[in-house]
């Protein structure tokens, strides 16, 4: 379990740490465990497989497509009983749109993201970054062993990767890069040590996990902001300051989705067995605000007055739209969700952005296709859809943002 959740949590960027995003696995029960790096790999080929399978099932066959494997028993919790379930919220409603037409969508009528290209395709190399430092980033990318990032003057630079399962994370303002990996007991020269590397001067810093550390299944680096890096680790979180290293407590549960907004504040929603409440940390205390008017969200995102996440507790998977205060859904898009493949992997919030609209990140699962995603703009106030940017990379690879250079 622990190996295949490593590659689920890699495939959306979010916050949260992707490669197959979490939601299928929400439910799992989050135990100390150390990867083998043979049964990991054994789960690649499983899951690259998979892809292959998806293709021909949308061309006739049969489908299997809810992690791009339908996933393990017990992976997607089931939905809650009728009577359990909440009234679903007040909304005008929507149409229903099927992300298998995400490439029939117009084209963004301008550039919505300073310095993101229409099509994200890193060439086959690039000059290092130590050789020819960039202020910032805006998308990383790893793939096959090799990380380049793409510079906010349109070129690409390479940062060179030590070991096996590499994990990436870009700064909020893309002026950092943190490499890390999944430790491999049979491999004693990785930690789980991160390296962050300044696109400014090419440069790099490496920071150890805490006295007293214990590894988890979700072990991973994230940013709070520039210069402060979170290290979460099942229930542990530290916030560690890249000039000292020093690890700083923090309060943070792991759960379904964990997000940071734009203040540098985290706010985290439970997985499925605890109450079904949204963890605000902003202020001295964390709030609890609860749930049952959006259904329990995934893939949250936020500002400093709404949140956005994913849900099909309330009915139909849809993308909702609420107040951060008390979670009253002000827009919702439902979506067509054949055999749970969008809510378990393909669709999702990448950022919100400051004049309100929302980018979300949706699988190219249409047509026969079974790689790639789009970046997709919807706007709340009419609904509209259109396209911003696209990749065509294969489903293993990771592409990460530098989230505030997306909101702003």
């Amino acid at each position: 379990m622990s190996e295949l959740r490593a590659l689920f949590d890699h495939a959306t960027d979010g916050i949260e740490n992707p490669r197959l995003e979490q939601v299928a696995l929400c439910t799992a029960q989050r135990r100390r465990t150390r990867r083998r790096g043979a049964a990991a790999a054994a789960v690649a080929s499983t899951l690259v497989l998979a892809v292959a399978v998806v293709v021909g099932s949308q061309t006739g066959g049969v489908r299997s497509d809810s992690t791009l494997p339908a996933g393990p028993p017990g992976l997607t919790p089931p939905p809650p009983s009728a009577t359990s379930m909440p009234s679903a919220p007040a909304l005008a409603p929507a149409p229903t749109w099927d992300p298998r037409d995400v490439d029939d969508l117009p084209a963004a009528a301008a550039q919505v993201v300073a310095a993101l290209p229409e099509v994200i395709d890193p060439p086959p190399s690039s000059p290092l970054l130590a050789d020819d430092p960039v202020g910032s980033a805006i998308v990383a990318v790893e793939e096959r062993g090799t990380a380049q990032v793409l510079g906010t003057d349109g070129a690409w630079r390479t940062v060179p990767l030590d070991g096996r399962y590499p994990r990436i994370a870009l700064s909020p303002g893309g002026t950092r890069l943190a490499v890390y990996y999944y430790v491999d007991t049979e491999d004693p020269d990785h930690t789980y040590a991160v390296t962050v590397h300044d696109l400014a001067t090419g440069g790099s810093t490496v920071l150890q996990p805490p006295s007293g550390f214990v590894p988890w299944d979700d072990t991973g680096w994230s940013f709070l902001d520039e210069d402060l890096l979170l290290l979460n680790s099942g229930q542990a979180s530290y916030a560690v300051p890249l000039a000292t290293g020093a690890a700083e407590p923090r309060p943070y549960r792991a759960g379904l989705s964990r997000t940071v907004d734009p203040d540098g504040d985290v706010l985290v929603s439970p997985d499925w067995s605890e109450r079904n409440v949204l963890l605000d940390y902003a202020g001295a205390t964390p709030r609890e605000v609860s749930m049952e008017q959006t259904g329990r969200l995934a893939r949250i995102v936020a500002d400093d007055d709404t949140v956005v996440g994913t849900s099909y507790e309330n009915g139909p998977f849809a993308v909702y739209v609420a107040d951060r205060a008390t979670l009253t859904p002000q827009a919702s898009l439902p979506i067509l969700d054949p055999e749970a493949n969008y809510s378990n992997w393909g669709l999702g919030p990448q950022a919100l952005l400051d004049d309100g609209t929302v980018l979300l990140r949706v699988a190219a699962l249409g047509g026969g296709r079974a790689t790639g995603f789009r970046l997709v703009l919807w706007d709340p106030a009419d609904g509209a859809l259109s396209v911003v940017s696209s990749t065509d990379l294969p489903v293993e690879a990771l592409v990460v943002f530098a989230s505030g250079l997306l909101r702003s």
